[in-house]
């Protein structure tokens, strides 16, 4: 914090860059501790009050690591919904996975004669229903 301070100070014997580099050093050191939001507001704090080329700012983001965190608002919300979109799209495909399995499992009991068609049919039903559901486009807006 207190060099976010000196930073927003802009003292002319303090060396803009080398400070940049402290506190991009000390975020990407704590990254496990510190919330995405304190990222953020430290990221938009050294954008506000830097006194440094924007391609100065890239190269010691890329000496310590910090090249691919969220710079705006915007993106951190961005990044925030994709990740969740992922997250929902793998669990989504794991349980169609075990769904198809299921199914196949069924149909190989009925193929070796251990279930009638009926039997068969009875117990894929539901699960072809399950099925249908997942694929079903999402309509968040509904």
């Amino acid at each position: 914090m207190c060099k976010l301070l000196a930073l927003k100070a802009g003292d002319s014997d303090v060396d803009s860059k080398a400070l940049i580099y402290e506190i991009y050093k000390y975020l990407e050191d704590m990254k496990n501790e510190l919330t995405n939001d304190e990222k953020l507001l430290a990221e938009q704090w050294v954008q506000a009050y830097k006194k440094v080329p924007k391609k100065s700012v890239e190269k010691i983001k890329q000496k310590v690591n910090m090249s691919f965190s969220a710079t705006t608002i915007t993106e951190h919300y961005v990044n925030v919904g994709w990740n969740k979109g992922k997250i929902e799209g793998k669990i989504e495909g794991e349980i169609e996975g075990e769904i198809k399995g299921k199914i196949e499992a069924l149909e190989e009991l009925y193929r070796f004669s251990f279930l009638s068609k009926e039997q068969m049919e009875k117990m894929i039903e539901p699960l072809k229903e399950q099925l249908q559901n997942l694929q079903r486009p999402k309509r968040p807006w509904r």
